[in-house]
C-alpha cells in the first residue's frame, strides 16, 4: 500500500493512506465485520512506517485553546504530512549530483563551431539560446537544469548543444517521460532516444535493456526532456546510472507547466539550491497578418507564468477573454473554433473535463457530417463511446510500439490522426496529421485506446502547438493549467470563462452570487492557485520556515487575544455586551459574524473601556450586501488602544491591550506564552531576511536592498507577520484597520519615504501624459510600475510620449487594469522583453 501511495506523491496525509487501504481491502477476502478493524490496523502500521515531516506545534497552547482530545484548536485533523525514507533519499541524491562539478567540459572552440554551423544552416540563435548552449556544454556540472518556458526555442538550443557535445568526440542520448516527447527529442538530437519508463523497467527486470546503456561513459551526455513530468524516483535512478558511469545529465523542463502524477517537484529544489539556466525570450507567438514576432504576448505569457496579475491586462485588452455561463461560453468557443477550421487554420479546442471534451467532439463530428455530401459510410465505436467514420479526427491514448509509423517512429499517446477508411472488423486506416504517414490501427486498439480528436483536455494538450487555441475554463483551474492553455496557439489564444452561475439554488447564497466577480477577479484567483508539485524536502523546509511560522504565530496570537479577553471578562460581562448589542440593533447577536464584534468589544473592555457605551452612536442603514457585525470601527468608533509598554510577539504584531491601572489584572499565561514564542520566531525570521540579495530579493525589496538592509529585514518581518504577498509592490502592503497595526505600518512607510522619497515625483512627471490618454490610468495599482518603465524608456532615447499616444489611440483602454494594458501595447514596439 505504501509503495502505491509513494508512487503517486512525494508527501501524503492519513486520508491518502486510508483511501488506498480501502481500495485494496475491496479486493481482499475480508469479512465485513472485520473490515473496519483491518483497515484501521493497516493505516496505523503504514503511518508508523512513514517518515513524519515537522508537524510540531510552534506554540504549546493552554487548555482554553485545546480540544477534548488534547489537540490544538488551530490544527486541522488529519493534516499531518508524511513521506518515506526512499523519497527523501532520492531527492538528496539528485541534489547531491547537481552539486558535482567534475563532469566533462566541452571546449569553447567546439561550441563556437556548433553555433556557426547553426547560423550557416539559417537557424540563428538568440542571446538567451546561445547562453544556454554555452552553459550546458562548458559548465562541467554532472547534473544541470535548464528551465524552458513555453515557446522559448528549446528545440533549437538543444540541437546546437547536441552538435557541440559531439564535435569533441562525445555521444548524446535522449530520454523523456512520454513517448511523444521522446520522438520529438529524437528528431532534435538525432540519436538514440527512449522513454524513462522503458529504461526503468528494463533495468528493474534485466530484460530488453537498450544497447546504448552499455555505451554510457565519461563522454556521454544524457538529455532528459520534460523533466518536470518525471517522477522523483525515476529521475534518481537514471541520474545514478549515468553519473556512476562517469556521464553527465541535462534536465530540460519547466517547473511552471503541468506535472504528471508522481512528479515530486524536485526541479524547484535544484533551482533553489544550485540555480538553473533559463530561456526567457518567447519566440512562439507571431502576428497572423505580418508574421512578425509578437513580443507583447511573449512577455505577457512569462508574466502569467510567474503569477503576475498584470499579465491579465494583455488578454483583456486584446479581446482574448470571453465570459458567460458554461453553455454560452462553450457554444462561443465551438463557433470560433469551427470558423477557424473552415478557413483552413490549425485550431484546437481545450475543455476542463472529459465530459465536456466528449460533448465538443460529438458536436464537431455531427456538424462535419451535416456538411458532407453523400453517405456517411462505415462507422466504428471508439473508446470514448463516440462514433468515427472516414474524415474524422482521432487521437490515440496509449503507446503501442508494435504499430510503426515509420522505421523509427510508432503510435504514441497523444498522436493525432485523420481517418481515411473504416473496415468491417473495426480497424481504421489513418493518416498521421504531423508527418502525413499512413498506417492501420487494429480493431482492439481502436475500441480501447482511440478517441475523437477535435477537442482535448488541457493536460492532453501540453506539448501541442497550433495556429489558434480556444479554451473553455471554469475559474477553478490552477495557474499552471491557465498558463498551458494560453500558450498553445501561435497566432491567438482565447479563453472562454464561466463567470455566471448555473442556476443551482444551493449556490444562490454564495459570495460570488451576491457580488458577481469580474473576469479579472476570477483569473486573479486562478493565478494565486499554485498547483505545482512540492518535494518532501521542500515541504519539510516550509514547515520550519521562520516566515511561515511567524505568520502562523501572529494569526494565532490575535485569535488567542480574543479568547483571553473573553475569559478575562467572564460570562456576566459578555452577557452585558450581548444585551447592549441587541438593544442597539435587534437581532445583531444572531448574525454569523457577531462573534468577531463581541471579541473586539471584549478587548476594549479589558483595556478599561465600557463596551455598552460603544453603541452610543447612530447606526447606518443596513442593506443586503453588508454584514453589520463586521463593522467594529467604521460605525462604532471603537479601536483597541496600542500598548507601548508591552510589545507583541514580534515588532510587527500588536500587543495585549493596556488596561486601566486601577483594575489591571495579570495578562495571564496565554498571551504571555504566545508572545515568547512569537518573539523567538520573529528573531529566526529576521536572520534569513537580513541575507537577502538582489538576485533573490522580491520586487518590493529591490529599491531598498543596497541602501538599508535593516529596513528590508524589518519590512520582511512585517510582511510575513501580516501575510502580505510578495507580488504586492507596496512596502508594507495594504492598509490595516487595527489601530496598533496601522500606527506601526505608518512608521515603516515613513522610513521608506525618508529613504526613497514618496515616489510622487516620478508619477507626477508622467501624470500629464497619462491623464491626457485616460485619467483612469493613475488609479490603477500598476501605475507606479508603468511610470518607472516610461522613465526607463525615456532614458534609453525612445520617444515614449509619442509612442504612448499612438498605441492608446488604437482603441479605448479596458476599464480594469488600464495602466498594465497600456504597457503591453507599448511592448509590441520595444525590444524583446526578457
Amino acid at each position: 500500500m505504501l509503495s502505491t501511495v509513494q508512487s503517486s506523491r512525494a508527501t501524503w496525509q492519513v486520508n491518502h493512506v486510508r483511501a488506498e487501504a480501502e481500495r485494496q481491502a475491496c479486493a481482499a477476502a475480508i469479512r465485513l465485520t472485520d473490515l473496519d478493524g483491518a483497515i484501521d490496523a493497516v493505516v496505523e502500521r503504514a503511518l508508523s512506517l512513514s517518515t513524519p515531516l515537522n508537524n510540531r506545534e510552534p506554540v504549546t497552547n493552554p487548555a482554553a485553546l485545546r480540544r477534548s482530545d488534547g489537540s490544538s484548536v488551530y490544527t486541522v485533523a488529519g493534516s499531518a504530512l508524511y513521506t518515506s525514507t526512499a523519497i527523501l533519499a532520492a531527492e538528496r541524491a539528485i541534489l547531491a549530483a547537481a552539486g558535482r562539478r567534475d563532469g566533462r567540459v566541452v571546449p569553447a572552440a567546439a561550441v563556437d563551431v556548433a553555433l556557426l554551423e547553426s547560423t550557416a544552416n539559417r537557424v540563428e540563435l538568440n542571446p538567451g539560446q546561445v547562453q544556454l548552449v554555452r552553459e550546458l556544454a562548458t559548465s562541467g556540472t554532472r547534473v544541470q537544469l535548464a528551465l524552458a518556458p513555453a515557446g522559448t526555442g528549446k528545440t533549437t538550443a538543444l540541437r546546437a548543444l547536441s552538435a557541440a557535445w559531439r564535435a569533441d568526440g562525445g555521444n548524446v542520448i535522449g530520454l523523456a517521460p512520454s513517448a511523444a516527447a521522446a520522438a520529438v527529442l529524437g528528431e532534435v538530437v538525432g540519436t538514440d532516444t527512449d522513454t524513462l519508463a522503458k529504461l526503468i523497467h528494463a533495468l528493474a527486470t534485466g530484460n530488453a535493456v537498450p544497447p546504448w546503456v552499455a555505451r554510457i561513459g565519461p563522454d556521454s551526455l544524457v538529455v532528459i526532456d520534460e523533466a518536470g513530468m518525471a517522477s522523483t524516483s525515476d529521475l534518481a535512478r537514471v541520474i545514478a546510472l549515468v553519473t556512476e558511469a562517469g556521464g553527465s545529465v541535462r534536465l530540460i523542463g519547466d517547473d511552471q507547466q503541468l506535472a504528471a502524477i508522481g512528479a515530486g517537484g524536485v526541479l524547484r529544489d535544484i533551482v533553489t539550491t544550485h540555480g538553473a539556466v533559463t530561456l526567457s525570450q518567447v519566440l512562439r507567438f507571431t502576428d497572423p497578418d505580418t508574421g512578425a514576432p509578437d513580443h507583447a504576448e511573449g512577455a505577457a505569457s512569462l508574466a502569467l507564468r510567474d503569477g503576475d496579475p498584470a499579465a491579465l491586462a494583455y488578454y483583456i485588452d486584446h479581446g482574448r477573454v470571453h465570459v458567460g455561463d458554461l453553455a454560452t461560453v462553450t457554444d462561443d468557443a465551438y463557433t470560433a473554433w469551427s470558423t477557424d477550421r473552415a478557413a483552413g487554420r490549425d485550431a484546437i479546442m481545450l475543455a476542463p473535463t472529459r465530459e465536456l471534451v466528449a460533448e465538443l467532439n460529438t458536436r464537431a463530428r455531427r456538424d462535419r457530417l451535416a456538411q458532407q455530401n453523400g453517405a456517411i459510410g462505415p462507422q466504428v465505436t471508439l473508446a470514448d463511446a463516440s462514433q468515427a467514420s472516414a474524415g474524422d479526427a482521432v487521437i490515440t491514448r496509449r503507446n503501442e510500439r508494435t504499430l510503426p509509423i515509420s522505421a523509427t517512429d510508432w503510435v504514441k499517446n497523444g498522436d493525432r490522426f485523420t481517418v481515411t477508411a473504416v473496415y468491417d472488423t473495426g480497424a481504421l486506416d489513418v493518416v498521421h496529421q504531423r508527418t502525413g504517414r499512413r498506417l492501420t490501427l487494429p480493431a482492439d486498439y481502436v475500441s480501447d485506446h482511440v478517441d475523437l480528436g477535435y477537442a482535448t483536455t488541457v493536460h492532453g494538450a501540453q506539448g501541442l502547438t497550433a495556429d489558434t487555441c480556444y479554451t473553455v475554463a471554469t475559474g477553478e483551474e490552477s495557474r499552471q493549467l491557465l498558463y498551458v492553455a494560453l500558450t498553445r496557439g501561435r497566432h491567438a489564444n482565447h479563453l472562454f470563462l464561466t463567470t455566471a452561475g448555473d442556476g443551482d439554488p444551493h449556490s444562490v447564497i454564495t459570495r460570488d452570487a451576491l457580488l458577481p466577480p469580474t473576469a479579472v477577479d476570477v483569473l486573479t484567483r486562478v493565478l494565486a492557485r499554485d498547483g505545482a508539485p512540492t518535494s518532501a524536502t521542500s515541504q519539510a523546509r516550509e514547515l520550519t520556515d521562520p516566515a511561515a511560522l511567524l505568520a502562523c504565530a501572529a494569526d494565532r496570537y490575535y485569535d488567542a487575544l480574543n479568547t483571553a479577553a473573553e475569559e478575562r471578562l467572564g460570562l456576566e460581562a459578555l452577557e452585558a455586551i450581548d444585551a447592549a448589542a441587541d438593544a442597539a440593533m435587534p437581532g445583531l447577536t444572531t448574525q454569523a459574524a457577531y462573534p468577531v464584534l463581541r471579541a473586539h468589544l471584549a478587548l476594549c473592555a479589558v483595556s478599561g473601556r465600557d463596551p455598552p457605551t460603544s453603541f452610543g452612536r447612530p447606526w447606518p442603514r443596513i442593506d443586503v450586501w453588508t454584514t453589520p457585525a463586521m463593522w467594529p470601527r467604521s460605525w462604532t468608533g471603537v479601536s483597541t488602544p496600542p500598548d507601548d509598554t508591552h510589545p507583541g510577539p514580534a515588532p510587527a504584531v500588536a500587543a495585549w491591550p493596556s488596561e486601566d491601572a486601577r483594575r489591571r489584572p495579570r495578562v495571564g499565561p496565554l498571551p504571555r506564552r504566545l508572545r515568547r514564542s512569537g518573539q523567538l520566531t520573529g528573531r529566526r525570521c529576521r536572520r534569513p531576511c537580513t541575507r537577502l540579495d538582489p538576485t533573490s530579493a522580491p520586487a518590493w525589496a529591490l529599491p531598498l536592498i543596497d541602501r538599508d538592509p535593516q529596513l528590508v529585514a524589518d519590512l520582511a518581518v512585517w510582511r510575513t507577520a501580516h501575510g502580505v504577498d510578495d507580488a504586492d509592490r507596496r512596502p508594507t502592503g495594504p492598509a490595516l484597520p487595527r489601530a496598533a497595526d496601522a500606527r506601526a505600518q505608518r512608521a515603516l512607510d515613513d522610513r521608506v519615504t525618508r529613504l526613497l522619497g514618496d515616489g510622487r515625483a516620478l508619477t507626477a512627471r508622467w501624470a500629464p501624459l497619462v491623464d491626457s490618454i485616460d485619467p483612469r490610468i493613475a488609479g490603477d495599482p500598476y501605475w507606479p510600475v508603468l511610470a518607472e518603465r516610461l522613465a526607463a524608456a525615456d532614458r534609453a532615447g525612445i520617444d515614449i510620449t509619442a509612442l504612448a499616444r499612438a498605441v492608446a489611440a488604437e482603441r479605448p483602454l479596458p476599464d480594469e487594469q488600464p495602466a498594465a494594458a497600456l504597457w503591453w501595447r507599448l511592448c509590441r514596439h520595444l525590444s524583446p522583453p526578457r
